[in-house]
Order: C-alpha cells, then sequence, then structure tokens
C-alpha cells in the first residue's frame, strides 16, 4: 500500500500496484525496503547484460566506430544501461522527499483541523490510483507498442551493426537485438511511464492539498506563506532527471561525434530540455501558485486599508485633524498598529515555489549528460557560455 497508517500518514509513492506486488512476491524487495541496489543489478543484468553477452558470442560486442559494435552504441548503454539503473534508484530518492513533504502539511501547522481529516482522505486517494491496475497495464501497453515501433525503425538502418545484419540476401536481426527489443526496451520504457504515472498522481495529491483550507500567513519569513517545502521537492528528482537527460542526450551522440551538430543548436537543444523539465515539475505546484497569488493580493489589500486608518490617525495625533475628510468619529486610546512591515513582507510573498535554489540543481542535473557528450567534440569555450546561461548563473 502506499498509505502508510501511523498518526502522521506518509505518501509512499513507489509502493502499490501490479508491479510492486510482482518484486514483493520475487523478494525484490520488501514492505519496509526498496532494495534498490540488488534490483538495479539485477534488472539491468537482464536489459543491458544479457544481449551483451549475445553480441560477445556472435563477435559483434567490439570492433570501430563505423561498425557500431555493442559496447559503443550510446543508446542502447543509455537507455539499458544507465536509464534503468538509475531509474531504480531513484524510487527512493523521490519517495523519501515526497513523503517527508507531505508529512510536513501534518506537523508544520498549515492544516485546521477538518483540512486534516480531509487530507488525511486526499491521501487514501492518492493511494488507491497507485494501488490501481489500470494505470500500470496501460503503461505496459504503451511499452509494447514502443518496442513495435523500434522494430520498424530498426528495420530502416542502412548499415549492418550489433543489431542487424545486411547482407545480398536482405536483412536479418541479430538475437541480442530481438532481446533488447522485446525485453530490455519494454522494460525501459514500462518503467519511465511508471514514474511518469507516479508523477501524476504527486501531481494530483499537490492539487487536492491546495484546494484545503490552510493556515497560510504572507509574512512568513520562507517568503511562501509557509509552502516553501513543497517547491524543494524536485531535488529528489535528480537521479531520475539524470538518467531521462542521458537517453536524450544519447540520441544526439552519433551526430555530436560526426560534427554535424553546431554550438548554437546544440545550446537551444539543451535549452528545450530544460524547459521540459520545468514544466515537468511546475505543473504540479500551479494549484498552490493561484493560492499564493490570491493570499499576497488580499493581505496587500488589507494591509493597504489598514495603513490608510493607521496613517490618518498619526495625522490626527501631529495635527490636531486629517487635511483630507476631518471630522471622523474616532475612539480615544484605540491605537492601530503599524501595518508597513506587514505589507512590506506580503510584497515580498513569491507565488513561485520552484526558486534558483531549487532549479540549479536540476538545471545541472538535465544537463550533465549533454555536457559529458558536448565536450567530445565541442570546444570549452563554446560550450561554457551556454551552460552559464542555461544555468541561470
Amino acid at each position: 500500500m502506499a498509505l502508510d497508517q501511523d498518526n502522521d500518514p506518509a505518501f509512499l509513492v513507489f509502493r502499490g500496484g501490479p508491479f510492486y506486488n510482482l518484486q514483493l512476491k520475487t523478494n525484490l524487495l520488501d514492505g519496509t525496503d526498496l532494495k534498490p541496489l540488488p534490483r538495479a543489478l539485477i534488472l539491468t543484468a537482464i536489459a543491458w547484460g544479457i544481449p551483451l553477452l549475445l553480441t560477445l558470442v556472435a563477435g559483434t560486442a567490439f570492433g570501430t566506430l563505423e561498425a557500431r559494435p555493442y559496447l559503443l552504441d550510446p543508446g542502447t548503454f543509455s537507455r539499458f544501461f544507465l536509464a534503468i539503473g538509475l531509474f531504480i534508484f531513484a524510487e527512493t530518492q523521490i519517495e523519501n522527499h515526497l513523503s517527508d513533504a507531505v508529512r510536513y502539511f501534518f506537523t508544520g501547522h498549515l492544516l485546521d483541523e477538518k483540512s486534516l481529516v480531509n487530507a488525511k482522505a486526499a491521501i487514501r486517494k492518492a493511494s488507491e490510483r497507485l494501488d490501481a491496475r489500470l494505470g500500470e497495464t496501460i503503461c505496459l501497453t504503451l511499452a509494447i507498442l514502443a518496442s513495435i515501433f523500434l522494430i520498424s525503425n530498426m528495420q530502416e538502418q542502412a548499415s549492418s551493426s550489433w543489431a542487424m545484419t545486411i547482407n545480398d540476401e536482405g536483412r536479418s536481426l541479430s538475437l541480442a537485438a530481438w532481446w533488447s527489443i522485446i525485453i530490455s526496451n519494454t522494460l525501459f520504457w514500462f518503467l519511465l511511464l511508471r514514474a511518469v504515472l507516479r508523477h501524476i498522481v504527486w501531481a494530483l495529491l499537490l492539487r487536492d492539498f491546495s484546494r484545503l483550507r490552510t493556515r497560510l500567513v504572507a509574512t512568513h519569513p520562507d517568503s511562501h506563506a509557509g509552502l516553501s517545502f513543497v517547491g524543494r521537492y524536485p531535488n529528489g528528482y535528480i537521479l531520475f532527471t539524470v538518467a531521462v537527460g542521458s537517453v536524450v542526450a544519447g540520441t544526439l551522440t552519433h551526430q555530436v561525434l560526426h560534427g554535424t551538430v553546431t554550438a548554437t543548436a546544440f545550446g537551444s537543444i539543451m535549452g528545450l530540455w530544460l524547459a521540459v523539465i520545468f514544466a515537468y515539475f511546475g505543473i504540479p505546484l500551479i494549484g498552490f501558485a493561484r493560492v499564493l497569488g490570491k493570499l499576497k493580493r488580499q493581505t496587500l489589500l488589507a494591509a493597504s486599508a489598514r495603513a490608510t486608518d493607521y496613517q490618518r490617525q498619526s495625522e490626527r495625533n501631529t495635527l490636531g485633524k486629517n487635511v483630507v475628510g476631518d471630522g471622523e468619529k474616532t475612539i480615544k486610546g484605540d491605537e492601530i498598529p503599524d501595518p508597513g512591515k506587514l505589507y512590506d513582507a506580503a510584497k515580498k510573498l513569491s507565488p513561485m515555489l520552484v526558486t534558483r535554489s531549487t532549479l540549479v540543481p536540476v538545471s545541472a542535473a538535465a544537463l550533465l549528460p549533454f555536457v559529458a557528450i558536448g565536450l567530445t567534440q565541442l570546444p570549452m569555450k563554446e560550450l561554457a557560455p551556454i551552460l552559464k546561461r542555461l544555468l541561470l548563473l
């Protein structure tokens, strides 16, 4: 189950669902530990190791770059070795960060009694979504379709490689290629889509939380009315971001190695990739951005109105009357506190929960695979200014 039944409920985003239950039955994990290391070793051995053994037997594991051997295929290495392994390790990192964020809603005095009950109901609803068979069935179906598409794509290869032999007799896929298509590629896409599915469940949970009655205050020292902890959740996705970035960057490796990508084009691709990453992490926070925007407007209006009363009182005390609109009834001894500091604090409130302290680590993780590839062909003096701009330094 994705819901811990303790007093402070924890949102355990990678618990529940058919794939989780299958791993429980095969002792790949248990109810208290996701066991990322043994699971990563086993799944990468299945996805990348077995095709390696098959290509070693076939004599296509090593060779020149033109021969396109298995060990020099960046797409295969990034998807079946790096990405699958990092996906598994990322599960624990993501789950811990999201669980801490949810727990703080209960311990941070942000919700009233009724909202605490509703928040627990929202977590139970999220737990049911995580346990549902339909979501992972769709993920598996899409993963199989992706593998079918890969077969047709490989048939269009212009030259022989570890995956395909092209000769006078025609084209034939190797045994390693069939394994990679049926098992490795399907596993890769399933794990990726499953992670995205659970991110959607997290986004829906945040949406439900944003609709609760809260005890937010615009003058909170975190500049986000007490919600800054929510905006730090993307830091839990560092490994996941590196994994997906490796796959995206891996598709560019062939063009980069052959010098067909300019520094300008490479920078544009990295910028577009960052925009996708920011959208992926920013969209779940839209609900809270609306809440904070409304809180800021209401606080500024209320503080402004109170400031008018305060300043008119100060004017009367100094001049003995109000220059404009004199004659108002006042109650002696009813001193109005100065709302100036509250107004200034409300002006500084930012509805955007994702801050620079969050963006820089996530951006660095997203761009790291691109930098590794870019450095093989692009001069550092051309690459450095691009990175500086993209990292907002």
